[in-house]
């Protein structure tokens, strides 16, 4: 015993969790303990025991560790007839587990008797730990928390069975304001926060099948606003639409949503068709248009990457008049940027490409966070649009070489944002080579 008691007295004075070596030291100690309990060795058992427990307070994890000698400690207590103590560390036990439960025919009487009022100790603090925090909720409108609460302590703890006709009153109330403020779709979650409560509640149940009716109408006629002004060629609009239809939370657009992603993968494919095409036919004016026409189709700079990958490359032939004569510059692998750069290169070697084209080739955005200081700046201002200066490095990295004068907080934000975009590589006949552009950003605050 004072071998194993030395070494978890290292232990406890090291301040470590315990390693392999220490870990089977605790498991040996806790085997002797228990040969010390079933000895009658109470004093002895308890002592060396609370040495493991105090190794184990400082050490993550290891429940079932700790559950065994809160376990053990209980027992050599209710041994010495120490019952208080005893029924204190075992409502620890089930603080650590709280499904944990001895087995009747294993312990005595005694023992299950100290357990079950040591059990109820422990419900009685959960339950009111939980009575409070769902006050917390149905005060604060979060009707998934309190309903997620409810249903994990329901059966164990009546005061939250009582709340429930109050939980579902509030929860209807809140969403008859949020309905009167138009605010679909959180009315719609208070809705169905009162029917998980009270599913007899016909005025809830009616107002559920109002908003989804009203909701499905919306995006029924956002798709019919979407096609009209796909079918006219109106594709900044029809853009906007599109990113309305992918930011619904639910399914009711998904059949929308997946019917313009087709229209659009489908006149992305024919232009691609198009382009090379025109490109084994050595028209460069046709393929500046069709240029032209995919960067103004696309919804968003990412989409149908795995179309324009199958963009083939259509250098100009070299002029000899310019080493950078324009259309040295190659396209990349999914995107054709000949007459985007500059005929000649700036003073850092790079290659200057206009805005729009560039941003045909970017592969992730990271937008700016408008913090409370910055929508304090702008005041009524609800949009402002800043100009950066970046150069793309040849292996699509970006680095911001200037901005325009402004706030410094604001222009702190943009420069952070820009700077973890990546684009895809542009190329020329050499290989990899860097581009320096103009990127407005346009900071867009909803009202």
């Amino acid at each position: 015993m004072f071998r194993i008691a030395f070494a978890l007295w290292a232990v406890l004075q090291s301040n470590a969790q315990p390693q392999s070596g220490q870990q089977d030291e605790i498991r040996n100690a806790l085997t002797h303990a228990e040969a010390l309990y079933y000895n009658a060795l109470f004093t002895e058992s308890i002592a060396l025991l609370n040495r493991i427990d105090e190794v184990l307070k400082s050490t993550p994890g290891r429940v079932q560790d700790k559950v065994d000698t809160k376990l053990r400690l209980a027992l050599a207590h209710i041994g010495l007839n120490e019952n208080t103590k005893a029924k204190a560390l075992l409502t620890e036990l089930y603080l650590l587990d709280s499904d944990y439960a001895l087995d009747a025919r294993q312990f005595s009487p005694k023992v299950i008797a100290v357990a079950n009022e040591a059990k109820a100790e422990q419900t009685k603090i959960q339950c009111y730990g939980a009575q409070t925090d769902a006050r917390m909720y149905l005060e604060g409108g979060r009707s998934a928390e309190f309903t997620k609460l409810l249903r994990s302590l329901k059966s164990k703890c009546p005061a939250l069975t009582a709340m429930e006709p109050e939980a579902a009153d509030t929860f209807y109330k809140n969403g008859l304001t949020a309905y009167k403020r138009n605010e679909l779709s959180n009315a719609l979650t208070s809705f169905n926060a009162t029917l998980a409560l009270s599913p007899q509640h016909e005025l809830a149940q009616q107002y559920v099948d109002l908003i989804q009716s009203k909701q499905q109408l919306s995006d029924d006629r956002l798709l019919l606003q979407w096609q009209r002004n796909f079918d006219s060629r109106q594709l900044k609009p029809a853009a906007a639409d599109y990113r309305q239809l992918m930011a619904s939370n639910d399914n009711r657009g998904k059949a929308g949503l997946t019917h313009a992603t087709g229209e659009y993968r489908k006149a992305l494919q024919t232009l691609v068709e198009n382009w090379n095409r025109t490109c084994a036919a050595g028209d460069r004016a046709g393929l500046n248009a069709i240029r032209s026409q995919i960067t103004e189709l696309l919804p968003d700079p990412s989409f149908g990457e795995d179309i324009r990958a199958r963009m083939n490359e259509c250098p100009e032939p070299k002029k000899t008049e310019s080493p950078l004569a324009v259309g040295q510059l190659q396209p990349g692998s999914n995107a054709a940027i000949t007459n985007a750069v500059s005929p000649v290169n700036n003073a850092g070697g790079c290659f200057e490409m206009q805005s729009q084209l560039a941003l045909t080739r970017l592969k992730t955005r990271v937008d700016p966070v408008v913090t409370n200081e910055i929508r304090a700046y702008l005041k009524n201002n609800t949009q402002i649009q800043v100009r950066v200066k970046a150069r793309i490095g040849e292996n699509g990295d970006v680095t911001v070489t200037g901005m325009q004068d402004g706030n410094p907080m604001l222009n702190n934000v943009i420069r952070a944002a820009v700077t973890e975009w990546k684009f895809l590589p542009i190329r020329d006949q050499s290989g990899p080579r860097c581009v320096d552009t103009e990127i407005p950003i346009l900071i867009k605050l909803s009202k």
